[in-house]
């Protein structure tokens, strides 16, 4: 049985119906019983748990020949590192009892760093927790996520402007689909191996925001070009998304890192995977919805 955190999601949810495409059994780990629910239709076990539930979180785990985790962003939260570390605090107390064989858990490009990459410090946090226990462990350092873009898209459709935290916008950097790293966690959890990998993953070519203009002025058929936004609104942005201040200085942070080329793939000493999804199609429902 594989325990799948983050179902509900893009990444959890390829996971999830993976798994379940090989036959293989699930337990879909949800904190929202109604949600569960399309996971009974499939076949999966349901099991109901909060992060900060150890309890909840061992009797979910227990059992497992793998488990996957990914945790929430925490956007609405006023203290995003310290609910993360409480949160990282059960994790690790459920799995030092259910002892799943393995573990397979979502962290992000630049997590090698404990400064400067602001949101990607809770994954820094998670490698260091995770890395203490006895549990054979993989963390994906996922690439800048191509579904990022989507939440745009209206937007650019109306004024023909493509909003980037990217800057400058012709710069191009790894990215992924989230497709490509649930259909990496299905296949990681069927693995046998021992001790702590790191695997750095990233899509089969490297964008810029030029590029993303450039896709959206063709799906679109009007003009859009890439618009930077300014460093110093960053965090206002995100404020004005209905993140907490807290999450938009951390998510300011981590932007910063990115165009200052600080959050990179480490590459030396991790295995490298490359995703089979184009960017274009990553996008392409939204685009023509």
């Amino acid at each position: 049985m594989y325990a799948i955190t983050g179902i509900t999601g893009h990444v959890g949810r390829a996971a999830g119906n993976a798994l379940i495409k090989q036959n293989l059994p699930v337990k879909a780990v949800v904190r929202n019983p109604a949600k569960g629910i399309e996971w009974q239709e499939k076949g999966a076990i349901v099991a109901l748990a909060e992060f900060h539930d150890a309890f909840a979180l061992e009797k979910a785990f227990s059992g497992a020949n793998g488990v996957f985790i990914m945790t929430p962003p925490l956007f609405d939260s006023e203290d995003p590192l310290k609910d993360h570390d409480l949160m990282l605090q059960a994790l690790c107390a459920a799995l030092i009892k259910a002892q799943p064989k393995k573990i397979v858990y979502l962290s992000s490009i630049g997590a090698q760093h404990s400064n400067g990459t602001g949101a990607i410090r809770k994954l820094y946090d998670m490698e260091k927790a995770f890395n203490q226990l006895s549990i054979p462990t993989v963390s994906i350092r996922a690439a800048w996520f191509m579904e990022n873009f989507s939440g745009f898209i209206a937007s650019a459709k109306e004024s023909g402007k493509l909003q980037s935290f990217l800057n400058p916008t012709d710069m191009a950097i790894p990215m992924i689909a989230s497709r490509d790293i649930g259909s990496l966690v299905a296949g990681l959890l069927i693995q046998e191996w021992s001790g702590h990998r790191i695997i750095e993953l990233e899509g089969p070519c490297r964008y810029s925001v030029d590029d993303v203009a450039l896709i959206m002025t063709y799906q679109l058929q009007r003009d859009v070009h890439a618009s930077a936004i300014s460093e110093n609104e960053f965090a206002n942005t995100y404020q004005s998304f209905g993140f907490t201040k807290s999450a938009s200085l951390l998510m300011a942070e981590m932007n910063v890192g990115f165009n200052n080329k600080h959050i990179i793939f480490e590459d030396a000493g991790t295995e490298h995977v490359f995703g089979n999804t184009l960017l274009e199609d990553a996008l392409r429902s939204e685009l023509m919805g």
